[in-house]
């Protein structure tokens, strides 16, 4: 789970300042504010990192996202500016919350990172010109003056005989030039090299567990065919829906806790549908599709057969309930295509979720969404620390991100001006026009 993310010239954000995180996150704004630039900022990490070739800096265009080039998402389209990225992560969130055996040693989790990097026109490439990363025991740093890379961190004795080398924009650190006739210098250095190695797979795991559903899902397919797949995703539009439904066994998962859950979401809560359940098409079990019951009483319809609603709303009950505690799910405008009931009540899912130790970062336009939490936190259903709002608006062209601060009643200390107005706006002017 992430304790806060901080971007600079990145898109339409010059600075975003420190964006303190929590468990159920929700961002709002006016379109082309730079809500989503939030959410891309994280994505684009976790593709880059996922990438197979090592040398690609920042991936900017990959399977969750696709941003252009770097004079695309540079602040202002100059070649000149600096993209940075910050951000921390929870020490819980690593696997087993405890320190890795090396030798005689212990590695911790590297928690913290702070990554500049620079556009290299000649090459058309992206290029790290600074760095620091670290936790509460150690603090790497690094910055490139004169193509020279000058560290700090490291004991001055075996800063000449190392040098960062990096996967993506991830430094460890390699013997460089001849071995010192010093043993310990050369066992340092190797130590080093192993140990950052070491804690860079670490973060790379936490990215790869981010799960994602993105702003426009795909109509559920009528059948699907799984052939020899043995694991999928499930995609950010909603592809692979019926594939990793099939095959929760492989994930460690259980396929009847899952589908159960669903079923909880859809029929208690929802009010849509009952008794989903994936079915054998063909004698081989490689064709399948996904039936459900009406609530009104018809059988075994395909859910490719129900509206659009559904297809939106069936991703967003999966990755939310596939989220893994102390892991964190993205998702962008759940509520399209919905009802306002059913937009209130994935309020109450994510509410559930964020209760359970999940981290979600959502960002909408539903005023019934957040109407939901608000009443929740007002209930005492949820702790309000353990919610935030965050409020995107530009600024002389440039995004400026808000947090909103509750109080226990689910009111906010301070309402902001333009929020969600466009309700009492409509109403007071319905009022007048017939006063007329």
């Amino acid at each position: 789970m992430f304790r806060k993310l901080r971007v600079k010239n990145f898109r339409s954000i010059r600075d975003s300042g420190d964006i303190e995180f929590s468990n159920l996150n929700i961002i709002v704004g006016p379109n082309n504010s730079g809500k989503s630039s939030i959410l891309y900022a994280l994505l684009m990490v976790k593709q880059t990192l996922q990438d197979k070739d090592p040398r690609s800096t920042l991936v900017t265009c990959g399977p969750n996202i696709d941003l252009g080039s770097y004079l695309d998402i540079v602040c202002g389209g100059d070649p000149k500016e600096r993209l940075g990225i910050e951000f921390e992560i929870k020490e819980e969130a690593f696997p087993s919350f405890a320190k890795v055996k090396f030798g005689k040693s212990d590695i911790l989790p590297l928690t913290r990172f702070k990554i500049n990097l620079f556009f290299k026109p000649q090459s058309n490439t992206i290029a790290v010109e600074a760095f620091e990363m670290g936790n509460k025991e150690e603090t790497y740093q690094g910055v490139l003056e004169h193509g020279k890379w000058e560290l700090g961190g490291i004991r001055e004795e075996l800063k000449t005989h190392i040098r960062p080398v990096f996967d993506h924009f991830l430094p460890s650190f390699r013997g460089e030039g001849e071995a010192p006739d010093n043993k310990e210098i050369v066992e340092e250095g190797s130590n080093l090299f192993l140990t950052t190695r070491i804690q860079i797979s670490m973060l790379e795991e936490i990215f790869n567990e981010i799960l994602y559903v993105g702003p426009i899902r795909e109509k559920i397919p009528r059948y699907d065919i799984l052939g020899t797949t043995t694991y999928c995703e499930l995609g950010p539009s909603g592809q692979n829906l019926m594939r990793v439904l099939s095959d929760l066994g492989k994930r460690g998962l259980s396929r009847r806790a899952v589908i159960k859950e669903l079923n909880y979401w859809l029929e208690k809560k929802f009010g849509i549908l009952k008794n989903v359940r994936i079915q054998n098409v063909d004698r081989t079990g490689n064709v399948k599709a996904i039936l459900a019951d009406d609530m009104r009483g018809e059988k075994k319809i395909n859910l490719a057969s129900m509206g659009s609603g559904l297809s939106q709303i069936v991703p967003v009950i999966v990755q939310t309930v596939l989220t893994r505690k102390r892991r964190c799910v993205i998702v962008e405008q759940p509520e399209i295509h919905l009802h306002p009931a059913a937009q209130a009540d994935l309020g109450d899912l994510f509410v559930e979720y964020a209760k359970e130790d999940r981290q979600l970062i959502i960002e909408t336009h539903s005023e019934h969404l957040i109407l939901r939490i608000r009443r929740r936190i007002a209930e005492k259903k949820i702790a309000p620390e353990l919610v935030k709002i965050f409020l995107v608006e530009k600024e002389d062209g440039a995004t400026k991100v808000k947090p909103l601060t509750f109080k226990g009643n689910g009111h906010f200390l301070d309402w902001p001006r333009g929020f969600f107005e466009e309700g009492y706006k409509e109403a007071m002017a319905l009022a007048d026009a017939q006063s007329k």
